[in-house]
């Protein structure tokens, strides 16, 4: 099925459940997010005063504190909740060609990795496949693997370290993940696993990458000495942090909006994923505002650890409070202007929504957001999702998003303001819908005729 938004025959539809005429509140979350710049305001402090956030750093604690106090004077009940994360330090790391030059690369360590130095010989591929074809033992394996869908390729640092571990490599390159490069590494988790030996790993730039391997197909050997200073710290305690606006009939159940809060430890985690921060907790900040809160309640979630361990997104679905989650939006692919979400529901529960998502396309898209499509929600939301929880995840344009992901170019600068409160006035008016609905979306309503 390519569109979920397929209609069912006037016999079977289900009853909608959403308000009946919610054309006036949509539109004025909407024109109320395009008149602020708390949000605009509130990420550049975060960006430009805090700055990265990485799990069990001193900057991630400080801006959790600082949004705490921050949602209280908003006027949201606040609480958090503690979850033990990974420790993790980068420290110094370099990458020196030995042959057939001299030259210092640009690099960054690939998150999690452990750290050591080694000197060898460089042999790249361009695909699993393509290692099992090659003897590896004693040398660092490059991937030059170009980016096709961020999920496709990002395998090769996810698990491409430990595949070529086990055929007796010493360490591991990988070409940036990225389909644009300004000769800018990025970084990214690696995930080692038990049953292979743990060896040093890092990003390279696109350009390098196709220069050693250009330099292989000429039949030049190349001999490059790694040195990664990486350090793997006991775990920490982190919090997610939890804001509510009370339901004025169903306090008991929820809408959640959620982004994380953490970043890697380059750049300022402005786009990936402070401006998701913002839009979400914007987004619960308008619904506060109004002049009657939602049947139900509505949550944001600045979400801890996602970056290199999804720790905080786990720890909230398996140790939720007494809330029961009808719903959960995210927001976790930088500020381009969206034009909708993607939609994570199971098979079995694709018909029974579907007149509720067709109305929820019908009401967002005179703001520009009526694109709902099946698809990935977000990590965070993930488990959420994994629980029969119909999820959400923003439909951002990413043109912009893939150069920079990961980068010391995550930076304040880059944020669109006009996006920023399109893209919170559009996460507003989405999360109201199923917070203000008589029923939820896999609610069993009487049926149309």
């Amino acid at each position: 099925m390519k569109r979920l938004l397929l209609l069912l025959s006037a016999s079977t539809l289900i009853a909608a459940t959403l308000p009946e005429d919610p054309t006036d509140r949509v539109e004025g979350l909407y024109r109320a997010a395009g008149e602020s710049t708390l949000a605009y305001d509130r990420l550049k402090w975060l960006c430009e005063v805090i700055g990265h956030r990485l799990s069990g750093s001193e900057e991630l604690e400080q801006a959790i504190d600082w949004a705490v106090a921050e949602l209280e004077k908003d006027g949201l009940r606040v609480q958090t909740q503690d979850v033990l994360v990974p420790h993790w330090e980068r420290n110094e790391e370099s990458l020196v060609m030995v042959a057939p030059m001299g030259r210092d690369l640009q690099i960054l360590g690939l998150g999690m990795t452990v750290g050591g130095e080694v000197e060898a010989e460089v042999v790249v591929v361009g695909s699993f496949d393509e290692l099992d074809a090659v003897d590896v033992t004693g040398k660092i394996v490059l991937y030059d693997v170009p980016f096709t869908t961020y999920g496709e390729t990002v395998q090769y640092r996810g698990r491409g370290p430990s595949e070529a571990s086990r055929r007796g490599a010493v360490g591991v390159l990988v070409r940036s993940v990225t389909p644009v490069s300004l000769y800018t590494p990025h970084t990214g988790a690696t995930r080692y696993a038990e049953d292979a030996p743990k060896i040093p790993a890092a990003a390279v730039t696109v350009e390098d990458a196709v220069w050693m391997h250009g330099l292989q197909d000429q039949g030049i050997p190349i001999r490059v000495k790694l040195s990664l200073g990486a350090f793997h710290h006991e775990d920490s305690t982190s919090r997610n942090v939890i804001a509510d606006v009370v339901g004025r009939e169903k306090p008991e159940e929820a809408v959640v909006v959620g982004c994380h809060y953490d970043s890697w430890d380059v750049g300022q985690g402005a786009q990936d994923d402070g401006a998701g921060c913002l839009i979400a907790w914007e987004a619960v900040r308008l619904i506060s505002e109004l002049d009657e809160a939602p049947r139900r309640t509505v949550r944001v979630v600045l979400f801890t650890n996602e970056e290199n361990g999804l720790r905080g997104g786990r720890a909230y679905a398996a140790e939720q409070d007494d809330m029961k989650v009808v719903a959960a939006f995210e927001s976790d692919t930088g500020n381009g202007r969206a034009d909708g979400f993607r939609v994570d529901l199971r098979a079995e529960d694709i018909v029974r929504a579907q007149a509720g998502v067709f109305e929820m396309t019908a009401a967002l898209h005179p703001i520009g957001g009526g694109t709902l499509l099946p698809g990935y929600a977000g990590a965070d939301v993930g488990p959420l999702a994994a629980q029969g929880i119909p999820s959400f995840g923003m439909n951002h344009d990413t043109t912009t998003y893939w150069p920079i992901h990961h980068t010391q170019a995550d930076t304040f600068d880059k944020v669109v303001l006009e996006d920023l409160q399109h893209n919170a006035g559009l996460m507003a008016a989405a999360v109201w819908l199923l917070a203000e609905a008589e029923g939820t979306l896999l609610d069993e309503k009487r049926r149309r005729r």
